[in-house]
């Protein structure tokens, strides 16, 4: 009684709160409110896709202060012995590897914090610049945040990034069809040096510090990495030398470098393709062969690519590249280009790669076509590519102020005139926002000024061919229309920040766009003028080259079922080819080595291949990468395997969480792996949350309190059924019941619990969300929604924790992820935070007990900790972060590449994973709840009558398939108990 009248009263104020922001409607002078303590001002400061301080405090506006020349003196070297202060730890090893005789670093890891203090010569602009090595084997790069004098001297600051060097190895990798395959990389660890630089890259040179003479102390603390830090060495800023003109590449040499065959790279996942064009080199007809960089892998600004040279004889030469740059139709992808680690002059920075949907070969050349040439000395060099971001920074500094200007006036509207958006309601909005046509009018104009400058880079006047700036055309037109009926914003509101096709959606298209450089490159050509570049294959060469490729194209695939030796165990697999090479290259290259068992691997595009094939006996030995609730279809049918039935189950099982196992349990066997889980976690926009003084929630209830603040500023809440069209899955409409203490069902299958106390209380607490307490109902794209603003929190999984941490750089740094809120448990003193986490998993089809018996050796191999650990690892360094690998295995989990300060809050969530049972009859009630929430959220019904219509229907069809599977006679009686998966229930099988 006490909890629900504690939402009564949270309600009664949000409602307050609501009506005194729509109060302005009754007069101008309302649009004043004190509660709203200045609303323009405080709309501004409140929400924005990024935050005012990256806005106003940015290094591009903090450099434009600076006042002190640049430094023009000797380097200034401090060393951690003499500058260090740690508060009295000591951070200081002589374990150095190899950095120098006698000298000590630091040897730091993420949470570590200590200060430096150094003696600066004059006032000036300086470069920092640091030793360090990581001698772990993450693939995540070294990130702090550097203080100076207690204050971060600008944004970007805030996060710093150090990269380690990753070397390619020589020999090539072939799979068992003689398909070239990409080789993982040997991460070195060696010393490095790097000034403070941009973690988003969007600045090609280092950022300036500006310092008085005097003694100053830094700050750093370590938010991810293993490390020793070394020296900390000022220096002057430096420029490449002007462009004055290149001499003539006098001569015949050529050398001739094939792009793939890279030596260095500073993100391990830049790889190799083999892609089937006739006009690169090696091409290849039947046997893959890696033949160009895949431009996927080499996108992002501030990757970079070394090759080693040598050059037979000293002199000038030019430089070309047979490359494809198909991503930014007809604009530039731009590049800068080292040798030895230097760029030669200002020509060689940002260079920019035009547009070409097919492969081409181009000289450098200068603005007026001549030539650019570079001079080398005879012997072994190092040239060097990095793709740069800087020439596009303005316009992406630009539009982040426009989306947080935007944000802001969308804000300020619904302040005025509340939820209430009637089209036919009068209200002048001109009249409560001075100025706000002139605004959207002045945005049109910004927006036009950008597209205008992208003709500078295609030498066009037509930037509607620029398909990325074409973005900003869309928004300057739906703004314009705005601009001349500002009074409209009253029921259009949502096209200017929040709805799928709103302007701040098309400037964010834009960004996305803009920040993809896909570069393919296929080879590098050095030459001096009188030397020949290869020709590339004729019409008739091309010609019989692609009819052997169609000819073979009917033999032999790879990876297929039909291609197979059925003596071999076989496994089919429900994911992408990239993860299967990988998986064979380590079965092949531990496991069958190790047993003895030999192991194909088959691809499986479609999982309902399985039931099929069982119709027709045709099963593989194993299936892996299936959906969760697809075994319990199989298993009661008889197709599958009791995993308990060997030796060394219980050790396999308790690699999991026992929430996680409860789809797996089909009578008194457990009949399938986990592989991988979906984890749920509650996302926060930070910057936001800050500003109204508000943290993560803990409880539902802390949650529900903060609903007034975040909703009155036209903020709010996102719950997982509402991305979810149609059916509302288990994963929606089970977790508050589990938090409150309901159940679905009793013991057996004959005991429905839907219609329970404490089911229907929690039932109810879930549509209440929406109801009530007015959270989103349809969400198509949390993720899109949450770099916007308007949702500042809300609980998502594993994809959309993917999608934001590697495709919103917008918004890093300005988001965390906290444990789900749940429900206070008085009897236990503690939180529950009950939510489904099922993915995919793993099963074992029904044959002999030898083959049987060598499949579960696989699925004990597969699943173990240090295989799991292994290619979660290998997927990421070789193909990207974004191919994080969500795996089932608690233990594995710990030693995935995850960023340190999101692993903790993970998989503290992965132990209050619990899954509904997979039950006969069980889709009826996952349909029935669906069902029930539509009808209550959406259609106003009562939870008590639809909850008792549903029971009906699902008691009617449980009886139906329990008759059906003889569990019970056609008069109802029980024949045989079914009993109901639970976690109790896991437990038993494990400990029997």
């Amino acid at each position: 009684m006490l909890k629900r009248l504690y939402k009564v009263t949270a309600l009664l104020l949000a409602m307050l709160l609501m009506l005194s922001a729509t109060a302005g409607n009754a007069s101008p002078a309302a649009a004043d409110d004190s509660s709203f303590a200045a609303p323009a001002g405080e709309a501004s400061a409140i929400v924005g896709t990024v935050s005012d301080e990256r806005l106003e405090h940015n290094y591009t506006m903090v450099s434009a202060g600076y006042s002190f020349p640049d430094y023009s003196g000797e380097d200034v070297i401090w060393s951690m012995d003499t500058c260090m202060n740690s508060d009295g730890r000591n951070y200081l090893t002589v374990d150095t590897f190899g950095y120098g005789p006698g000298t000590k670093a630091a040897k730091l890891e993420a949470g570590d914090s200590f200060d430096m203090t150094v003696e600066v010569p004059e006032n000036g602009l300086y470069f920092i610049g640091f030793d360090y090595l990581s001698y772990d084997e993450s693939i995540l790069p070294i990130e702090l945040s550097l203080k100076a004098d207690g204050i971060y001297p600008f944004y970007e600051a805030r996060s710093l990034k150090f990269e380690t060097t990753w070397a390619s190895r020589d020999t090539k990798s072939i799979d068992r069809y003689g398909n070239e395959i990409v080789v993982m990389p040997d991460k070195l660890k060696r010393w490095e040096y790097k000034d403070l630089s941009d973690s988003g890259y969007r600045y090609s040179a280092p950022l300036k510090v500006e310092l008085a003479k005097g003694i100053h102390t830094l700050t750093i603390d370590v938010t991810e990495g293993h490390f020793l830090l070394g020296d900390l060495t000022l220096t002057a800023p430096k420029k490449p030398e002007a462009y004055t003109g290149s001499p003539a590449a006098e001569g015949d040499a050529l050398i001739i470098i094939e792009a793939e065959d890279f030596y260095l790279r500073n993100d391990s996942s830049i790889h190799a393709i083999g892609e089937y064009e006739t006009d690169i080199s090696p091409t290849f007809v039947r046997e893959t062969k890696l033949n160009t960089i895949d431009e996927a892998s080499f996108s992002d600004a501030g990757q970079t690519i070394t090759y080693l040279i040598n050059a037979d004889k000293a002199g000038y030469y030019n430089i070309a590249l047979n490359y494809r740059q198909s991503e930014k139709s007809e604009f530039p992808v731009f590049v800068n280009y080292m040798i030895d680690g230097h760029v030669p002059n200002s020509e060689f920075e940002n260079y920019p790669m035009t547009y070409t949907a097919k492969y081409k070969t181009e000289t450098l050349k200068d603005g007026d076509g001549n030539k650019l040439s570079v001079y080398l000395e005879a012997g072994e060099h190092a040239l060097s590519l990095t793709i740069s971001a800087d020439p596009v920074r303005p316009a992406l500094e630009e539009v982040d102020r426009l989306i947080s200007e935007i944000s802001d006036l969308s804000l300020e509207v619904k302040k005025v005139a509340g939820s209430n958006r009637d089209k036919y309601r009068d209200l002048r909005i001109t009249r409560y926002i001075p100025g706000v046509a002139e605004t959207m009018q002045d945005w049109v104009n910004r927006l036009y000024d950008m597209t205008a400058k992208a003709g500078g880079y295609v030498g066009t006047d037509n930037p509607e061919k620029v398909a990325a700036f074409s973005y900003l055309l869309i928004a300057a037109k739906q703004l314009k229309t705005l601009a001349e009926e500002p009074n409209d914003l009253v029921y259009r509101v949502d096209e200017l920040a929040t709805s799928s096709n709103s302007i701040n959606t098309q400037i964010a298209n834009f960004v996305d766009i803009i920040n993809k450089n896909s570069l393919a490159i296929d080879r590098i050509y050095l030459y001096q003028n009188d030397a020949k570049l290869p020709k590339k294959p004729g019409f008739f060469k091309a010609l019989g080259l692609k009819a052997g490729r169609f000819f073979y194209s009917f033999f032999g695939q790879s990876y297929s079922s039909s291609n197979t030796d059925k003596t071999h165990i076989q496994v089919w697999v429900n994911r992408p080819r990239q993860y299967v090479e990988i998986m064979q290259k380590m079965i092949d290259d531990s496991f069958t080595p190790a047993t003895g068992i030999e192991v194909d691997l088959s691809l499986m595009t479609d999982a309902q291949k399985l039931i099929l094939s069982n119709a027709s006996g045709d099963t593989p030995d194993i299936a892996t990468g299936i959906n969760y609730s697809i075994p319990f279809e199989l298993a009661i049918r008889g197709a599958l395997v009791d995993l308990t039935k060997f030796d060394n189950y219980r050790e396999v099982f308790s690699r999991y969480s026992d929430g996680l196992l409860v789809p797996s349990v089909v009578g008194d066997g457990l009949y399938s792996l986990p592989e991988t889980m979906n984890f749920y976690s509650l996302f926060c926009r930070t910057d936001i949350l800050d500003k109204l003084g508000l943290s993560a929630p803990d409880t539902l209830d802390e949650l529900i309190a903060m609903l007034p603040d975040l909703q009155m500023r036209g903020l709010n809440v996102f719950y997982p059924s509402a991305s979810m069209t149609g059916m509302r899955n288990f994963h929606a409409t089970t977790p508050i019941i589990y938090q409150n203490g309901g159940k679905l069902y009793g013991k057996t299958a004959l005991e429905l619990m839907l219609d329970s106390e404490r089911t229907v209380y929690g039932f109810t607490e879930l549509t209440e969300l929406f109801t009530l307490y007015d959270l989103p109902v349809d969400v198509p794209n949390f993720y899109q929604h949450f770099r916007n603003g308007d949702l500042a929190m809300g609980i998502a999984d594993f994809n959309c924790y993917n999608l934001i941490l590697n495709a919103a750089p917008e918004i890093a740094n300005s988001w965390t992820i906290s444990p789900v809120p749940g429900v206070y448990d008085e009897s236990t003193g503690e939180v529950n935070r009950y939510m489904s986490g099922g993915a995919e998993s793993t099963v074992m089809f029904s044959s002999d007990d030898e083959r049987e018996l060598k499949a579960w050796r696989f699925m004990d191999w597969w699943s173990s900790a240090p295989v799991q650990a292994e290619f979660g690892q290998m997927l990421q360094i070789m193909y990207g972060d974004e191919y994080i690998w969500p795996t089932a295995n608690l233990e594995a989990f710990e030693l995935l590449p995850y960023p340190t300060r999101d692993k903790d809050i993970i998989l503290e969530q992965a132990g209050a994973i619990l899954e509904a049972p997979r039950l006969l009859g069980s889709y009826m009630l996952e349909r029935e709840m669906s069902n029930a929430f539509n009808d209550i959220v959406v259609n106003g019904k009562t939870v008590r009558a639809r909850i008792d219509d549903a029971v009906k229907v699902i008691d009617r069809e449980v009886k139906r398939k329990l008759e059906e599977f003889e569990y019970i006679d056609e008069d109802g009686n029980e024949l045989k108990t079914y009993y109901i998966p639970s976690v109790e229930r896991v437990r038993e099988i494990l400990e029997r």
